[in-house]
């Protein structure tokens, strides 16, 4: 099978982060990624799943969620990944209006605006048997 050279990068960068974190807790339950990364480099997703929504929780409340993203940033930097694919994009937001869209869905859709377009997410595998019946497939679509 062909992985591409950006698929290569990111690869060893995630595992590299992985490393890194292996003696933290709560553990990584999984990682993957996908995307549009070898058309433009900002189409980039990386998930990092806990085993519970009380860890993720943990996580995000003791800022190893935040640590986690740095750390993900940095390592794919390192080895090699586009910078452009992490900077701010220039979009005033003050003008976006939004109807019938919950708050919380809001802040995502406006995050993923203004920050980087690289995108480090989180979740966990109890959210993925609930809501997809386990199905990665449907939970990540």
């Amino acid at each position: 099978m062909f992985f591409s050279k950006r698929n290569r990068i990111i690869k060893r960068a995630v595992q590299k982060t992985v490393s890194e974190f292996s003696d933290r807790t709560p553990k990584i339950y999984e990682h993957l990624y996908y995307g549009a990364f070898d058309i433009a480099p900002q189409n980039l997703v990386i998930w990092y799943l806990f085993e519970t929504d009380a860890e993720l929780e943990a996580a995000r409340k003791s800022g190893f969620c935040d640590e986690l993203a740095e750390a993900t940033i940095r390592n794919l930097s390192a080895s090699g990944y586009p910078t452009d694919a992490f900077k701010f994009p220039d979009i005033d937001t003050a003008n976006i209006t939004f109807c019938n869209v919950p708050e919380e869905e809001q802040q995502d859709i406006l995050h993923s605006h203004i920050y980087r377009k690289v995108m480090v997410s989180f979740t966990t595998k109890e959210d993925i048997d609930n809501k997809a019946h386990g199905d990665y497939r449907l939970y990540f679509q």
